[in-house]
C-alpha cells in the first residue's frame, strides 16, 4: 500500500452496514500501515457499541495498543467494567433463550421452536461464535413453514459462511433461495443474493471464469435502487468497481461498447467511480498505455478491498492479455517496438507476454520474429473457407433433397407405414 494513497477510511466505511465493516476494518488495518490505528479504532468503538463480542474485543485491543506504540501513541486502557458487564450479559441471555427453547420442546410449539433456534443461532453469531451459530441456524430448517421463512434462513447461513470465509457454500443457498415461490421483497432479495453470488464466484478458483459470472451478475441484475439491500456485503461504489473490473477482462469490444452505452442501470453504478469510466473508455478506444496507468493508479486502493485485495492482480493480468489479443486481432505483421510503446512496456517484457500467450494460452495464433521484432500473426485462406463452406451446404443440400425425393416415391407407391 503506497503511504501517499489519498484514502478516506471514514468515508469508505460509512458506506457499508452490518458485520461487513468490522471485517473490513480489520483487514484494512493488516493491510495499510497508515490507517491502521484509525481502522483498529473504528473496529473497537463498533465491537463495543454493537456487538458483545469479549474475544474480539480483546484481539483488538491488542493490535491498536500495538499499533499505537509503533506511531508512539500511549496505549488505550482495557474497558475492564463493560468487559465483566458484557460476559454477565452474554451468559444471562444464553440461559434465557436455552430455558426459552426447552420449554418451547417441550410443548412442541413449532413456530416458537424456530423463532428460538434462529435468537440463539443470533446470540451466538453475536458473540462471535460461527459453528454454533450454524447449528443453531441449521435446526430452524425443519420448522420453515413460508417463504420468509426459507429466506431468512438461507440468508442466517450465507452470513456465517461469509464471516468464516467458505465462500464454497455461498452458492448452494443462494440457489435455495433463489427458487423460493413468493419470494418476499423480490427485486431487494435478489439484488443482496446476486452480490453474495458474485463474492462465491469471485472465490472460486478460476479467475477468468470468475470475472464472466461476476460482470454477468453485477452489470444486469443490480440497480441503484437496491443499493440499501446490498449495503450489507457491497456498497454502490464496489458495484461499479467490480462489475467494470470483470467486464473488461471477460468481455468483448462488442459487448463492452454495449455495456457502456445502452445498460442504464450500470451507468448510473459507473457515476459514482468516474476513473472505472474512464479505465473503460480508454480500453475501447484502445487508449492501452493511458488505461493501465490508470489502473496501476488505483490498485493500491483496490488491494483494500477485502473481496477484491486477493484477485485484482490475476483481473488486471487478464485485462492485460485481452488488450494484447485485441491488437493484434487487426494486423497481419506487428513491430514489438510499436506495440511496446502501445502498451508503456519493454520489448523484452512484452516478448515474454506475447509468447506465453501464443505457446502456453493459445490465444493468439502468431509466430514472433525475435531478430527483428516483428509478430507475425497467422492467418487462414478466406478464399478456401469459402469454397469449402459452400461445397459442405451443397453436400447438405443434395442430401436433404435425395431425402425428400425418396419420400415422395415411397408415398407414390403407398409404401408408408401406418
Amino acid at each position: 500500500m503506497d503511504d501517499s494513497l489519498p484514502f478516506d477510511f471514514e468515508t469508505y466505511i460509512s458506506a457499508y452496514q452490518g458485520p461487513t465493516r468490522l471485517k473490513r476494518a480489520f483487514f484494512i488495518a493488516e493491510q495499510c500501515a497508515p490507517l491502521r490505528v484509525e481502522a483498529y479504532t473504528y473496529a473497537l468503538h463498533i465491537i463495543q457499541h454493537e456487538t458483545h463480542n469479549v474475544g474480539a474485543y480483546d484481539v483488538c485491543l491488542e493490535k491498536l495498543n500495538e499499533a499505537r506504540a509503533i506511531a508512539g501513541q500511549e496505549a488505550i486502557a482495557a474497558a475492564h467494567e463493560w468487559r465483566e458487564t458484557t460476559l454477565k450479559q452474554n451468559k444471562a441471555r444464553l440461559d434465557q433463550l436455552e430455558a426459552e427453547l426447552k420449554t418451547y420442546r417441550t410443548n412442541m410449539v413449532k413456530e416458537s421452536i424456530r423463532v428460538a433456534q434462529g435468537k440463539l443461532g443470533d446470540y451466538y453469531f453475536d458473540v462471535g461464535n460461527m459453528n454454533d451459530a450454524f447449528r443453531h441456524y441449521s435446526k430452524t430448517r425443519e420448522f420453515c413453514t413460508t417463504s420468509k421463512h426459507m429466506v431468512d434462513l438461507c440468508f442466517n447461513m450465507i452470513k456465517v459462511h461469509v464471516e468464516s470465509e467458505q465462500y464454497h457454500h455461498l452458492a448452494s443457498y443462494v440457489a435455495r433461495a433463489e427458487v423460493i415461490p413468493q419470494l418476499p421483497d423480490k427485486v431487494n432479495t435478489l439484488a443482496a443474493l446476486k452480490c453474495y453470488q458474485a463474492i462465491a464466484a469471485l472465490n472460486g478458483g478460476d479467475a477468468l471464469a470468475a470475472t464472466a459470472t461476476v460482470s454477468s451478475l453485477l452489470t444486469s441484475h443490480v440497480t441503484v435502487d437496491t443499493s440499501h439491500a446490498i449495503s450489507q456485503i457491497l456498497a454502490p461504489s464496489d458495484i461499479a468497481i467490480y462489475g467494470g473490473l470483470c467486464s473488461l477482462a471477460s468481455m468483448d469490444r462488442r459487448s463492452l461498447h454495449e455495456l457502456l452505452n445502452t445498460n442504464a442501470a450500470f451507468r448510473a453504478f459507473l457515476e459514482l467511480e468516474p476513473h472505472i469510466r474512464e479505465i473503460m473508455e480508454l480500453f475501447q478506444q484502445s487508449k492501452y498505455a493511458e488505461c493501465f496507468a490508470l489502473l496501476d493508479t488505483h490498485k493500491p486502493a483496490w488491494k483494500l478491498d477485502v473481496y477484491l485485495a486477493p484477485h485484482i492482480d490475476k483481473i488486471i493480468h487478464c485485462i492485460r492479455e485481452r488488450a494484447m489479443v485485441q491488437y493484434c486481432l487487426p494486423y497481419s505483421a506487428i513491430d514489438l517496438r510499436n506495440m511496446a510503446c502501445a502498451f508503456n512496456t519493454t520489448v523484452q517484457a512484452l516478448e515474454t507476454d506475447l509468447v506465453r500467450l501464443i505457446a502456453d494460452k493459445q490465444k493468439i495464433q502468431a509466430r514472433i520474429d525475435s531478430h527483428d521484432k516483428i509478430l507475425y500473426t497467422k492467418r487462414s485462406n478466406q478464399r478456401r473457407q469459402a469454397y469449402e463452406q459452400t461445397i459442405d451446404i451443397g453436400e447438405e443440400y443434395e442430401k436433404s433433397a435425395r431425402a425428400i425425393m425418396l419420400r415422395l416415391n415411397l408415398v407414390k407407391a403407398d409404401m408408408v407405414v401406418r
